[in-house]
């Protein structure tokens, strides 16, 4: 067997209509790689469709499950240097989406890289970034993102991802990383589609940005945002480079999501009082 340049850890359950299209992709990538699946209690044929493609189909119980658990569990049965980690709902959008990250790691201070999409927080346009810690204070929820990432199999035996947080384990992870002097490269090429933030409607769109902005600020101290700034947050998105100001003003998504946060800040606000 081919030594794999990367290994990749797909979290799945119940994603037998997306997950051939997410493990296709990884067979087509211009390194070798090998895959594992971590499924946490499907039933529609998410295994059985796994087994066809991946090199380890490893169950947990789904009351086992948390984001952190579901990673580190594959992180340890991973061979290769280099982990990724792609959600069974996406899907490597470029053959070379493996080769190019790792790229970056000939850097050794970067950790961990990620994609993004529109334009980069300095605005000028899209281009790598090398996000350190002062750039994650500026934004924390800017940067990466497990969905579509990678890091170095050393650095995860220092810092595994936490199995206890609710969500957000990925900025979490990265926040302790940069903490340490490390950097993440974020590239626009490493993009994945993100749809399926959206596929279960407005209500669970709103639910999931309370479940992860509630899990990022239980870490980051972030306080709730006064009514004031939230509706000038709203007023003045920020630069989107595909919608105008209008359309993202009126975008029932982006209200949403913006609410959802708000939510989120006041339950981890109230915890910390607690």
């Amino acid at each position: 067997m081919t030594t794999p340049k990367a290994s990749i850890i797909v979290r799945a359950k119940d994603r037998a209509h997306t997950i051939e299209r997410a493990l296709a992709s990884l067979r087509a990538q211009t390194v070798p790689v090998e895959i594992i699946v971590v499924d946490s209690g499907s039933t529609d044929g998410t295994r059985e469709i796994a087994e066809r493609f991946c090199d380890q189909l490893i169950e947990i119980p789904s009351e086992d499950f948390t984001f952190g658990r579901a990673l580190n569990v594959g992180a340890r049965a991973a061979s290769a240097p280099v982990h990724f980690a792609l959600s069974a709902h996406c899907f490597a959008q470029r053959d070379d989406w493996v080769e190019r990250a790792l790229g970056h790691f000939g850097d050794r201070k970067v950790a961990g890289a990620g994609g993004y999409s529109g334009l980069a927080p300095d605005g000028a346009g899209s281009h790598v970034v090398m996000q350190d810690l002062d750039m994650l204070r500026q934004d924390p929820f800017w940067g990466f993102s497990n969905h579509a990432s990678s890091w170095r199999a050393d650095i995860w035996e220092r810092f595994p991802f936490d199995e206890e947080i609710e969500g957000a384990e990925d900025k979490e992870w990265s926040w302790r990383v940069l903490e340490a002097g490390y950097v993440v490269a974020l590239d626009p090429a490493l993009d994945v589609t993100t749809e399926h933030r959206f596929e279960q409607g407005l209500i669970e769109y709103y639910r999931r940005n309370r479940r992860d902005t509630g899990a990022l600020a239980s870490f980051t101290g972030l306080p709730p945002h006064p009514v004031r700034e939230l509706v000038d947050e709203w007023w003045h998105p920020g630069p989107d480079g595909r919608r105008s100001r209008t359309r993202l003003r009126l975008s029932p998504w982006r209200i949403a999501g913006m609410l959802g946060r708000q939510a989120g800040l006041r339950r981890a606000a109230a915890a910390r009082r607690a």
